[in-house]
């Protein structure tokens, strides 16, 4: 009995040793005969990239460019394949701030042998105007290239029927101050473009981009008042307009009877006053008869 058990389980070994020696040869052809995955071919050209920080106004220098490889479906538009691409009509000039590795575009660059304009800068059709400022007006230097501010004027408008009644019944003064431009793009902080100009700066101008119509009133703005500006949150939208403020309304008089009357005090100065309408009434006495001219009653 002894014998028989050693001779079957000799046998059970075998053939179980058998068994998983020809699973294991059957999964190695199986795993064979899968082709294995081809790595995809990504063809790459050369693109330039600044090697060192490039500011505006700076003249593009062979040293502070590189050319490295870049996948060819990726190039960005305006983007140059070689340095003598770059360079080989003439000189050209940054427009815009270029980080270290970031790729030279053309919307970034002035042309052949251009220069650093300001106009290079500006949406199409719109205007620059310069402001006056101080520490004060200019938000104690925090107003940077690229922010959103208002121009606020304030003036005596004495003149004006409307303030002058208004001011009699209140606190007596006739000074306000109103916003003249809403929303107007910061294109430059003195003589400087760099729209990553991040620390605060006190300069003695600040030119920024409006409207035509936006111009003519800032231009109009400077020969009646004091300008300032006011900064605005990089989240807001909207213009922004808050109408005409006066000392009265901080008594608590009704300031607000003023911009009903008269809208904004510096578009009143702005457009031309309205005239009078009249009309022809003929009177006749007898066989007589004459024109008179009377101011019409729908005139407000």
């Amino acid at each position: 009995m002894i014998g028989i058990a050693a001779v079957f389980g000799a046998i059970s070994i075998f053939a179980a040793d058998f068994w998983v020696k020809s699973q294991a040869k059957a999964d190695s052809e199986k795993t064979a005969s899968i082709a294995a995955p081809v790595a995809p071919k990504v063809a790459f050209k050369t693109i330039v990239v600044a090697n060192a920080p490039l500011r505006y106004g700076m003249e593009l220098d062979r040293t502070k460019l590189s050319e490295i490889p870049w996948p060819q479906d990726s190039l960005p538009q305006g983007a140059f394949a070689t340095i003598d691409g770059l360079l080989g009509e003439g000189s050209r000039v940054v427009l815009s701030p270029i980080e270290v590795n970031e790729p030279l575009l053309l919307t970034k660059l002035s042309g052949p042998n251009g220069r650093a304009t300001l106009s290079n800068m500006m949406t199409p059709g719109m205007r620059a105007v310069t402001i006056r400022t101080d520490e004060i007006a200019g938000v104690g230097g925090f107003v940077t290239p690229g922010d959103r501010v208002d121009v606020v004027l304030t003036r005596d408008a004495g003149e004006i029927q409307e303030v002058a009644k208004n001011a009699q019944g209140a606190a007596g003064s006739t000074v306000t101050s109103e916003i003249v431009v809403a929303d107007a793009k910061v294109l430059s902080v003195g003589q400087g473009a760099d729209e990553r100009q991040t620390t605060p700066q006190i300069s003695n101008s600040v030119t920024i981009e409006v409207t035509t119509d936006g111009a003519q009133k800032v231009a109009l703005a400077r020969t009646v008042g004091t300008l300032s500006l006011s900064l605005r949150s990089a989240s807001e939208g909207g213009d922004g307009k808050g109408g005409v403020t006066t000392i009265s309304s901080f008594g608590g008089s009704v300031a607000s009877n003023v911009q009903a009357a008269a809208g904004s005090l510096f578009d009143a100065v702005v457009k031309e006053p309205e005239k009078p309408k009249f009309k022809t009434v003929i009177v006749t006495r007898g066989t007589k008869a004459e024109e008179y001219q009377v101011p019409s009653r729908d005139q407000k």
